[in-house]
């Protein structure tokens, strides 16, 4: 083999192991020291020029009307505790409408709506012919005509200050956009303990801050009326798409954590992977059919959308490339033959692990944690080959969550 061949190959192996450490662990701190950096410049011109360094929020009592649209499919299971716990939010009762749309579910949803129907609060459509997300959430939103609209899901419980919270942010005329925060219920309670879920918090958090944040939760967002754009009737990511829409037209996404969101989590990891594939779908999808989320949205939204989506989206892509450039050096070279030896037995480990613990298995939370991102990367790898194959299409996936 020649050379130039080899140093290729090791460039090739090296760049792609590193674009995976990137963004799994170096752009969190990246984007800390960047948030901190700007929050202090925040701090100084607030002590030496007086500017105002937080966003307006709204005038108690001066709430705007509010539409929050649910598109529900076989919800029979959670669709009477959600309205109950839509009418118990705290929000004036006459600024407040909700359109839910049953997508020809085969349960007792329509059932419920229609009993819910003396409500001036609840508008609810029974839709015969089964659609997909999508479409009924464009037909709900041709129906509202109110200046916010609030998007959530059948299974998901807003905290009675929930609505407030998120709307309190739009007071502020550059917003376009915010998103709540989702809490995660298992069988024993807040779920709260996953690494990987407080990093992804984190993120939100201070991508928020810089201006950066990359779409929303579908549990609990809202956007300004004037901003939608409706979506492709086989959108599968619906509120990533939503959101980054109105990032796309320059508005600004923020993080609000205090607008609680619950939902509880599946049970087991084999159900939570169907999820994770067909949400990869998604991802992928929006990455190749909306270029616009690189080249019109914000240079700090590009930039995050980068480091924390696509990278991921591509990792076990990546990683499958480097331990083939590290296997064919490791032929020549006592080093790349260790590097790839280190490189197989890290993902059989991983592997390992992830089996042991749809046994039902315990394991330390490292173990825990390599687990769940092999799952992670192999749904990826999973929905990257059903998006390039076209085995998808906009209906619902069904799972707990």
């Amino acid at each position: 083999m020649s050379g130039w061949i080899e140093a290729l190959l090791g460039a090739v192996a090296v760049v792609c192991l590193l674009a995976v450490v990137y963004s799994y662990a170096i752009y969190p701190l990246v984007l800390f020291v960047v948030a901190a950096l700007r929050q202090a410049a925040r701090d100084a011109a607030f002590v030496w020029r007086k500017h105002d360094r937080r966003r307006a929020e709204a005038v108690a009592g001066d709430w705007p009307a509010v539409a929050i649209v649910i598109s529900a499919y076989d919800e029979e299971r959670h669709l009477a505790r959600r309205i109950d716990n839509l009418l118990a939010l705290d929000y004036p009762a006459d600024r407040l409408r909700a359109y839910i749309g049953s997508d020809g579910s085969r349960d007792r949803t329509a059932e419920i709506l229609a009993q819910h129907g003396g409500d001036p609060r609840i508008r609810g459509f029974a839709f015969e012919l089964n659609r997909g997300k999508a479409e009924v959430l464009n037909d709900l939103v041709s129906r509202t005509d109110e200046p916010l609209l609030v998007f959530s899901d059948a299974n998901t419980f807003f905290r009675p200050d929930a609505l407030k919270r998120l709307v309190a942010a739009f007071a502020d005329p550059a917003v376009g956009g915010v998103t709540g925060e989702l809490r995660l219920m298992g069988n024993d309670g807040d779920n709260q303990d996953s690494l990987y879920w407080r990093v992804e918090q984190f993120l939100k958090f201070f991508e928020s801050r810089l201006g950066a944040l990359l779409g929303a939760n579908g549990a609990i967002y809202a956007i300004r009326r004037t901003l939608w754009k409706p979506l492709a009737r086989d959108t599968i990511c619906d509120d990533f798409c939503v959101a980054m829409n109105v990032a796309a037209t320059g508005a600004r996404l923020v993080y609000e954590p205090r607008a609680w969101a619950e939902e509880d989590t599946p049970e087991h990891m084999g159900e939570e992977f169907h999820r994770r594939v067909r949400i990869g779908i998604g991802n992928f999808q929006a990455l190749l059919r909306h270029p616009e989320y690189l080249l019109r949205t914000p240079p700090a939204t590009r930039f995050a959308y980068v480091s924390h989506k696509v990278l991921r989206w591509i990792a076990p892509h990546l990683l499958i490339v480097a331990l083939a450039a590290s296997a064919v050096l490791a032929t020549g070279s006592t080093a790349w033959a260790a590097a790839t030896l280190a490189q197989a037995l890290s993902y059989g480990g991983a592997a390992l692990a992830l089996q042991q613990v749809r046994r039902g298995r315990r394991l330390p939370r490292p173990l825990m944690l390599a687990a769940f991102l092999f799952a992670l990367n192999w749904a990826f790898l999973v929905a990257s080959w059903r998006y390039a194959s076209g085995r998808y299409s906009g209906a619902w996936g069904r799972t707990s969550r």
